[in-house]
């Protein structure tokens, strides 16, 4: 059957779908708005009808009227799948419905609003709106709105605009001087002329009037008089006038709307006549309703034919109005222009059969100044040539389509790419490209050289049949076999597996139920390399494998110790190193307590009491950042093959020993509390001290030594007596396996100690106090000082009371505190020389109250 005798289908039927579907597509409109009008269904269509009409509709789209139409074609056919789902589905098609019908109310309230009770819209209005959708709307819609309002697509009558002239302002400013609303109303209620049939005597008999008259009102009926008198004399008589002042309030009702202007058009038939214009007051009040709401533009016209190529129409807009000197030499340009693109246009057709690249490339120069189907149609006639070789090879999943380009030199050539009906590429100026097809299906490519878009000559590739790789391939070992899994992959039948040993020697290994297998011929310790491959039924019941994927696998024999693992410190890193073992990964571990496990074999899973994981390799190299060691020094190395675990002779790492920070000295009495800061890998300490000078080192034989270990320190830090008055010198220094870092020194003076005491004097001596100073050894310059509310703190901070010289009486001095100190008063002897310190034995009762 051809394809123009489908069942049901007429001619009429294919300019109607041409009409709604194809031309909209092509002006942009996007067909999934409105799948029902794209295959012809109504709205409430069933199940059945959706069926017939994706079949029937599909068959419509390759009839020789809308093959030409490529854009607008494969556009639909590429929304198919879409419309499918959509339709085929009874939710889905409710909710499109839902979304068309939506519009459907969008657009007629749009469309009222334009319309504003007017019976319909210009052709131009209704192509500008579609313009101003973006898409959104097509024609047939804008139509079908118009149609719910009861209005067409209705093109105005033309209209003889008189202009605005000097005359016609200055008798509209004398008749308002006069009082009256316009010229028409002057004619026929003034002097009763009847309207524009006014002569010259009905003239002469109102001036005479108008002789014995005086007043402003006078002499602007005068004016009117005059202006009248010299229209008459005129061909077009008072026409001139009467229409423009017809016209003017018309215009003026277009504001209010459009029954406002069908009203005024009507209200008085004498007045059209006598203005010249259409008797119909439907056509006259439309006319100018179209005028004045959906005024053209000409100018904007003629730029945007001209912008989209559509260089006749704009010869039109030119060609069809009074046009300035400029304007005329644009049109008489365009026109040359036109001409001369014609003339391509015929020497491109003869040359079609001889030289088709040379017409090609004179219809591509046309189609840079013009747009006209013919060239589409003869670009058609002038197909590039296909490329002169495809081919299509399998790479993994994939198939690598790589074709060599087309000879033909005239446009801009580009690919097109298909698999069987489904387009892979489109436009693409690429000469390889790769596609994922059905796996195990013998597939062919078809490559079609581009010319602008316009489709040439295609060449095709040789079958080949895709065979994607197993999925999810893993491997694992046991003490005596090793084991293999996967999933096939869709088509596949089966899978093969080879095992390759070291030595080179191959062998089949069996996959009962193709998707794994279960090795038991190998030796522990041994890596093999297992080379698996997804089979296919391939053609003619021969099988097709797929590359393969190559994965390793090795039984574990009992692992070996690493006894040769060495640290050192780089910057903030510990680099290491050790004697890598193939095969099996090395795991560094820090003990929890810094005590290393003895050497052994052990259970994989009981590993981890030899302490956390800071590091895992398999090359024979590591680097651990020192704040992952958190202080600690001890590294344990622990060989894991399989389900055994080997641990090693720890290393140690050695730090730098460096100085503590900070060191400073405080004295209470006769105890030193000595502080610092400790270095990041420091444990322990050693504090030496003397009284006669520095220590000269961490061995000093006349220095007191004490060691002092950092957990130690932060429990009760670092208390040092020393009762022996004098300066006492203190060292510290870093102490690590019988190596000392930098000792760092800091001095405490011990001053000479004199106790005195406070006492009441008998009791018939009121008020006075006993100050005595005990000892053996001489007395410094004493001040007693009192201060009332607190203790003093320094010998000015209150008032002397008492000043005791040096080798003074050794009996109690009687002191009295004064009367004006308010009470408590608190006292305290301060020594005047800086080497001796005063104390008393009972500080609480140097308190007077």
């Amino acid at each position: 059957m051809a394809e123009t005798d489908l069942p049901g289908l007429r001619d009429a039927d294919v300019r109607a779908y041409l009409d709604d579907v194809i031309t909209p597509v092509e002006t942009g409109w996007s067909p999934h708005r409105n799948l029902f009008r794209v295959y012809r269904l109504p709205s409430d269509c069933t199940a059945d009808e959706v069926d017939s009409a994706l079949t029937s509709v599909l068959a419509l789209w390759g009839v020789p009227e809308l093959r030409e139409h490529t854009q607008a074609v494969d556009r639909l056919r590429r929304g198919h799948p879409v419309a499918v789902r959509v339709l085929s589905d009874p939710g889905e098609r409710s909710v499109h419905r839902a979304a068309v019908a939506a519009e459907r109310t969008t657009l007629a309230k749009v469309v009222d609003q334009f319309l504003r009770s007017a019976p319909g819209m210009p052709a131009a209005a209704v192509t500008a709106l579609v313009r101003q959708s973006a898409g959104r709307w097509s024609r047939p819609d804008v139509v079908a709105a118009l149609d719910q309002h009861r209005a067409v697509v209705r093109e105005p009558a033309s209209l003889d605009i008189t202009p605005d002239t000097p005359r016609s302002r200055r008798i509209t400013t004398a008749l308002a001087d006069l009082g009256v609303a316009g010229l028409w109303e002057y004619l026929t209620r003034r002097l009763s002329s009847g309207g524009s049939d006014v002569h010259a005597d009905v003239l002469r008999d109102r001036r005479a009037q108008l002789r014995t008259r005086r007043g402003a009102g006078v002499e602007a009926e005068l004016t009117v008089l005059k202006i009248v008198e010299q229209a008459l004399d005129e061909p077009d008589g008072l026409s001139s006038l009467l229409r423009h002042e017809f016209l003017t309030e018309l215009s003026v009702a277009v504001l209010v709307g459009y029954q406002e202007v069908s009203f005024l058009a009507a209200a008085d038939p004498q007045r059209c006549v006598a203005s010249g214009l259409p008797r119909d007051p439907e056509t006259l009040a439309y006319a100018l309703w179209c005028r004045r709401v959906h005024r053209s533009d000409w100018e904007s016209d003629y730029r945007q034919a001209v912008a989209d190529g559509r260089l006749h129409a704009a010869l039109v807009v030119l060609s069809s109005r009074r046009l300035t000197g400029d304007w005329e030499r644009v049109r008489d340009a365009l026109a040359a222009t036109v001409d001369r693109v014609a003339a391509d246009l015929a020497a491109a057709r003869e040359l079609e059969d001889t030289a088709p690249e040379d017409a090609a490339a004179r219809y591509l120069a046309a189609d840079r100044e013009l747009t006209d189907p013919a060239i589409k149609s003869g670009l058609r006639r002038c197909p590039a040539r296909a490329p002169a070789e495809v081919s299509a090879r399998a790479h993994h999943d994939a198939i690598v389509i790589t074709w060599k380009e087309s000879t033909s030199t005239a446009g801009l050539l580009t690919y097109r790419v298909s698999r069987g009906g489904t387009v892979i590429a489109d436009d693409t100026d690429a000469l390889a490209l790769s596609d994922v097809p059905p796996a195990g299906v013998p597939t062919s490519y078809a490559v079609q050289t581009l010319r602008n878009g316009v489709p040439g000559g295609m060449a095709h590739s040789e079958e080949v049949v895709p065979a994607p790789e197993v999925l999810d391939l893993a491997v694992e070992s046991t003490l005596r076999s090793v084991h293999g899994r996967w999933r096939l992959p869709s088509r596949a039948v089966g899978a093969s597996v080879t095992r390759i040993a070291p030595t080179g020697e191959i062998a089949e290994v069996a996959t009962p139920d193709g998707a794994g297998f279960d090795d038991t011929a190998v030796v522990p310790g041994v890596q093999y390399r297992y080379l698996v491959r997804a089979r296919y039924p391939g053609q003619a019941g021969k099988p097709e494998d797929s590359a393969g994927l190559v994965v390793c696998g090795e039984c574990p024999g009992n692992p070996r110790q690493v006894d040769d693992l060495r640290a050192s410190l780089s910057g903030d890193t510990v680099e290491l190193t050790w004697s890598r073992q193939s095969g099996t990964p090395l795991v560094i571990r820090v003990p929890h307590d810094g005590v290393a496990p003895a050497p052994q074999v052990l259970r994989a899973a009981d590993a981890a009491v030899t302490g956390r994981v800071v590091a895992v390799s398999d090359t024979g190299r590591a680097s651990v950042p020192l704040a992952d060691l958190a202080g600690q020094r001890v590294l344990v190395p622990v060989a894991v093959s399989g389900p055994l675990a080997a641990i090693g002779p720890a290393t140690r790492v050695t730090p730098p020993l460096e100085p503590v920070i900070g060191l400073h000295a405080r004295r209470f009495g006769p105890q030193v509390v000595l502080s610092w800061q400790w270095p990041m890998w420091a444990t322990d300490v050693r504090v030496v001290w003397r009284v006669d000078g520095p220590p000269t080192g961490p061995l000093d034989p006349q220095a007191t030594v004490v060691e002092i270990s950092r957990s130690a320190y932060e429990g009760r830090g670092a208390r040092i007596t020393a009762t022996l008055p004098g300066e006492h010198w203190f060292g510290v220094s870093v102490v690590d396996c019988g190596r000392f870092g930098p000792m760092v020194t800091v001095s405490s003076t011990r001053l000479r100690e004199v106790r005195y005491s406070v006492r009441r004097a008998a009791w018939w001596r009121r008020g006075e106090l006993l100050v005595a100073v005990h000892g053996p050894e001489p007395t410094p310059d004493i001040a007693v000082v009192a201060k009332s509310g607190s203790r003093p703190l320094a010998p000015e901070d209150g008032v002397e009371v008492l000043r005791l010289p040096a080798l003074g009486p050794p009996e109690p001095v009687r002191l009295r505190v004064p009367r004006q100190l308010r009470r408590p008063v608190f006292l305290r002897a301060f020594s005047l020389d800086e080497t001796v310190a005063l104390a008393h034995p009972a500080p609480h009762l140097l308190v007077v109250p």
